[in-house]
């Protein structure tokens, strides 16, 4: 249970440059594994990337949560980067 005054934080990757290779891989990925749930109908979807930073963000703000977005530091450097606080 999140506490008032408690945060709640999950890193999140930049996204891949548009039109990069990555970002054709990612989305050739995700549409693979959209068709195979169609087609398979698994009782549970185990690969799901769906939603994006603008519905990360407003989704806990429509809650009443206060969210802020750091920019995470380079790996390795000590930084973390934090997404929503109590309320």
């Amino acid at each position: 249970m999140l506490r008032p005054g408690g945060r709640f934080a999950f890193p999140l990757v930049a996204p891949p440059r548009p039109g990069s290779r990555i970002c054709w891989t990612r989305l050739g990925f995700d549409a693979v594994m959209r068709v195979r749930d169609a087609v398979r109908r698994p009782p549970f979807v185990m690969y799901c990337r769906t939603f994006g930073l603008g519905r990360v963000r407003r989704e806990p703000e429509r809650a009443g949560f206060a969210v802020e977005l750091p920019a995470c530091r380079r790996p390795g450097t000590g930084g973390t980067g934090a997404l929503g606080s109590g309320r």
